[in-house]
């Protein structure tokens, strides 16, 4: 195992946990953090494209991305209607579309705004999903959704980590992510189950306003771990595609703003959906 990576990783582990668990989610820090983490994985998808050939409009993406990341906090923390957020994701859409007049080679337009359209969903509009379990409760304090989510999945992806680099042995998927191992998996489970139930049981309202028992801590331990799996797996067949190992470089060990969001770009809106369906 690498010692340094563990280390750089609780190091930042404990930062983050620091600033989630004391800031309040409507403080304009908050706000600044999640439109930067947006940009900077945006921008990552956009060069992993470039490399495998996939034109694009980058800086119109982004800007579009990070609007859209603020206008969730925003209409979150003013309790203002949803149908404002939607409208502007369909001003984006339709932004997007109508740069198609602007080019004289049609396929070559049509390539553009399928690439633009890919990474605003796969980035911004499942990371808005964060950005809404994140102002769930009330914006003057901490958020314990988000928290909650960061917490299992991390958890979860340092525990598949541990178990698999030491007794891995049968590969999960050796064609998209060599290092997976099933024994990693149930490590992951494992790991995701018994911090999930700490919580729920340490923690007086571990989820704000929702009810929430140690029932829900273990489903939610095995379904998180298993879908931040999958799209854990999904950013490795995209960046198998154009042969590199990360999609950037922030930290060592850690790869870049993309590695570190891509379990939660799947996570965030299956707990937004779980939360709905059956906390309420």
């Amino acid at each position: 195992m690498d010692k340094k990576r563990i280390i750089l990783g609780l190091t930042i582990a404990v930062f983050l946990s620091s600033a989630v668990l004391f800031l309040p989610a409507g403080n304009v820090i908050v706000l600044l953090g999640l439109m930067l983490v947006c940009a900077l994985a945006m921008r990552e998808v956009f060069e992993l494209m470039a490399k495998g050939d996939l034109p694009a409009s980058k800086k119109m993406g982004i800007i579009s991305g990070v609007v859209f990341v603020a206008a969730t906090w925003l209409v979150a923390k003013c309790g203002l209607p949803e149908e404002i957020l939607w409208s502007i994701l369909l001003m984006t859409f339709l932004a997007i579309f109508l740069r198609l007049f602007g080019y004289s080679d049609a396929r070559q337009a049509l390539r553009n705004a399928s690439g633009t359209l890919f990474a605003f969903c796969y980035v911004a509009f499942l990371f808005s999903f964060f950005v809404r379990l994140y102002m769930m409760d009330d914006p003057s304090l901490p958020t314990k959704a988000a928290f909650y989510l960061l917490l299992v999945v991390k958890w979860g992806d340092a525990g598949a980590y541990f178990i698999g680099s030491r007794f891995g042995k049968h590969k999960m998927c050796p064609r998209i992510s060599p290092k997976k191992s099933w024994e990693g998996l149930f490590g992951g489970f494992l790991f995701s189950c018994v911090v999930g139930l700490l919580w729920c049981l340490c923690t007086k309202d571990p989820l704000g306003q929702y009810s929430f028992s140690w029932i829900h801590a273990v489903i939610l331990g095995f379904l998180l771990h298993t879908i931040g799996t999958l799209g854990d797996l999904v950013e490795s067949l995209f960046k198998r595609a154009v042969d590199i190992k990360d999609s950037g470089s922030i930290a060592y060990g850690m790869g870049g703003m993309l590695d570190m969001i891509d379990s939660l770009l799947f996570t965030a809106p299956f707990m937004y959906m779980y939360i709905h369906f059956f906390l309420r």
